[in-house]
């Protein structure tokens, strides 16, 4: 129990970049001329692997997730576009 408050302590205390820390599918706005990241409120110094495990983690979360929205006018099956984001 200590070893992992240990580790925890340290990944959370290590400050090597500002992150956005609430970073998910919904807080990235994409156009075809600009990408842009919104709803900073959450920001603070950690470790630089913290907004990209979350983004990943929300996507495959969204992924699994798909079966339990279907219904019979959309199967929301996996298309053509999951072989180009993945």
């Amino acid at each position: 129990m200590f070893v992992k408050n240990l580790c925890s302590f340290r990944f959370c205390e290590r400050a090597q970049a500002l992150l956005h820390a609430d970073l998910h599918t919904s807080s990235v706005m994409v156009t075809r001329e600009s990408t842009q990241v919104i709803d900073p409120e959450f920001a603070f110094y950690g470790p630089m692997g913290f907004d990209i495990g979350a983004f990943l983690g929300n996507l495959i979360l969204a992924f699994f997730s798909q079966d339990g929205h279907a219904d019979q006018a959309n199967d929301r099956k996996v298309g053509p576009h999951f072989e180009h984001v993945f």
